[in-house]
């Protein structure tokens, strides 16, 4: 049985990215999608590559 190890490390970040993402968007802070999408990658470019 093969796993494959790319689904074993993405899985927790990406979680992780969208667990913070629904915190930050349960503090009903005021963000604009644009700020959102700012913040989606620069968490992408910090963890991932």
């Amino acid at each position: 049985m093969v796993m494959n190890h790319e689904i074993i490390i993405f899985t927790p970040i990406f979680t992780l990215l969208i667990g913070f993402i629904a915190l930050r968007i349960s503090k009903k802070r005021k963000r604009s999608a644009k700020s959102i999408y700012k913040l989606i990658d620069d968490l992408e470019k910090k963890y991932i590559y």
